[in-house]
């Protein structure tokens, strides 16, 4: 690593905000660029990551070591904020072309579901947490038991229960907010 980077992480480090800018100018724009190379030139995302990037530089900082040069850093931060983006992406994908059944979760008011009303469950079950979809998809999407599903997450029954209770309120509020 450059000698000035050492200084500056340092300075950093030390709690230098000026220090900071300098390495936020510095890298700034190669970052930028690095970004919308690797995503086919889609600025609207790579803004997004770029900015998620420098959040987790800034929080980060004290944790980096002169093993590689800070560039080299960012852009390790930057490819996993890449990766968890085609992940989530593929998520939803998923969600558009797999789960497009009739399905009506606790939702009492409708006795036949419209396509409004699925494309809501799918937005709403894909913004959730992990936790929260896997185990509402496990007991009404797949019709598992809640036995079958403590199993699978190795909590007890009342556990599972409890979970999905606050899976399905999260569901609900979700729901009630895309309405």
């Amino acid at each position: 690593m450059a000698q000035t980077d050492k200084k500056i992480v340092r300075r950093i480090n030390a709690g230098s905000q000026e220090a900071f800018t300098e390495l936020y100018q510095k890298y700034s724009d190669l970052l930028f660029a690095y970004l919308l190379r690797r995503l086919d030139n889609d600025r609207d995302v790579a803004i997004d990551i770029w900015q998620e990037t420098w959040l987790v530089a800034v929080e980060k900082i004290s944790d980096f070591k002169s093993d590689c040069t800070v560039f080299t850093w960012l852009c390790a931060i930057a490819n996993n904020k890449i990766s968890d983006y085609f992940r989530l992406k593929e998520k939803h994908r998923k969600f558009d072309t797999v789960m497009k059944p009739t399905i009506d979760i606790d939702y009492d008011e409708v006795d036949v579901v419209n396509e409004d009303v699925q494309e809501t469950v799918i937005k709403v079950l894909a913004d959730l947490s992990d936790e929260h979809r896997y185990l509402l998809m496990a007991r009404y999407f797949e019709n598992k038991s809640v036995d079958e599903i403590s199993l699978q997450i190795g909590k007890s029954y009342k556990a599972t229960e409890s979970l999905l209770t606050r899976s399905r309120n999260a569901f609900r509020k979700k729901f009630k907010q895309n309405q």
